[in-house]
């Protein structure tokens, strides 16, 4: 017999060590029955410490009380009527609950449902996940406006800004054209340069319209085909590439899931820019090749993702180069290392190129050595079978 007893009590102690460990608030209430047979009120049967701590009591203060006495509001505030609820129903109810009470400002979310005579309550404090919560749901509205206004400077960039470039441009068609005889050597010059600046201006709206616009529209991704988008990427640049005599080999390509539209922009750029940025004495010769990454090749910004597997695409040239201490700053919108005089362009299609890459979850790095050519490596997530 006393050995039962202490098997019962040992039994009990672990229930209560059980539920005295556990980060929710546990307890048992039974119904106080009114007059005319109504709940008015709950007793405490069970609790645990987290709940007791939560009033600042140890349990035994709790049991056998009123949970009025320890939550006066709780008939005005909504909880009362939840209890009652889940008292009469079959099923659980869950909800969630802001309380505020004697400087506590609280997030729980509680859940209730009927056990026997009794009704058995867990709550958690769910405070920290509202907060972070909150914070979400203002950086997301930063964003919302952010995104808001690039689209309004899109508008205007593509509308405003433009239209009054292209006067220009037409009335300096005007002047050279129409009034050629009166303008001596000087003003046909001044003309040219104005002519000129309105056109190099398009460019830089245009290219900065294009980046953007990076930021403001998603598109679904599909399965594509790489060797396939390279070669209209080549066809695309054939005047240039024939202008240039330029030699232009590629691997065998794999298929990968991304936005064609967007990756034929990042591919478009680099091989623009091995053609663009050569010795003039010397015939382009670029390379273009794609395998799987090896986990020590990832750049830092992918070494958290190791275990994840990424394509390395390859885009290799014989040009000019740079000293890799620039490497950074060359991804920035209307950085550049050469002078516009020497090379033309806005100095925001790396930029792009940059943003694209993060569009898909990956980065563009690159090593390159001044007079020796750059290798620019686009690493891109493997999201699945595309074959």
């Amino acid at each position: 017999m006393d050995s039962t007893i202490d098997l019962l009590q040992n039994e009990i102690a672990r229930l209560r060590a059980l539920m005295d460990s556990s980060q929710s608030a546990l307890y048992l209430l039974k119904p106080v029955y009114g007059h005319q047979g109504q709940i008015t009120d709950f007793t405490f049967v069970v609790v645990n410490k987290k709940l007791s701590a939560f009033v600042g009591q140890e349990p035994e203060a709790l049991r056998g009380t009123r949970y009025s006495q320890w939550f006066p509001q709780y008939r005005t505030n909504g909880i009362f009527e939840y209890y009652c609820r889940a008292f009469a129903q079959l099923t659980p109810l869950q909800f969630e609950h802001h309380y505020i009470n004697d400087g506590t400002d609280s997030w729980l979310t509680l859940e209730a449902s009927r056990l026997g005579d009794e009704l058995q309550v867990t709550f958690l404090d769910i405070t920290e996940n509202k907060r972070i919560q909150y914070q979400l749901e203002a950086t997301i509205h930063q964003i919302k406006n952010s995104n808001e206004n690039l689209e309004q400077f899109a508008y205007i960039a593509s509308h405003d800004l433009q239209e009054p470039l292209r006067k220009l441009q037409a009335f300096g068609d005007v002047l050279q054209s129409q009034f050629a005889d009166s303008l001596v050597d000087g003003e046909i010059d001044l003309v040219r340069r104005i002519q000129n600046s309105a056109k190099r201006m398009q460019v830089l709206v245009r290219d900065l319209l294009t980046y953007s616009r990076l930021s403001t529209q998603t598109e679904p991704f599909e399965n594509i085909s790489l060797s396939r988008l390279i070669k209209e990427v080549l066809n695309d640049l054939e005047i240039m590439i024939t202008e240039k005599q330029a030699t232009v080999r590629v691997s065998a390509l794999p298929n990968l899931l991304g936005n064609p539209l967007r990756l034929r922009q990042l591919f478009q750029n680099l091989v623009a820019n091995a053609i663009k940025f050569q010795k003039p004495d010397q015939k382009p010769l670029i390379q273009i090749s794609a395998r799987h990454a090896v986990p020590n090749e990832l750049p830092e910004e992918l070494k958290a993702q190791e275990q994840r597997l990424f394509l390395l695409v390859e885009v290799a040239d014989n040009g000019i180069g740079f000293d890799e201490k620039y490497k950074s700053r060359i991804f920035q919108p209307f950085q550049r290392l050469e002078s516009r005089s020497t090379y033309s362009g806005t100095g925001i299609g790396l930029a792009i190129c940059k943003k694209v890459a993060e569009i898909h979850g990956g980065v563009i790095d690159v090593s390159s050595q001044v007079g020796q050519g750059s290798t620019f490596k686009v690493f891109l997530p493997v999201y699945g079978r595309t074959s």
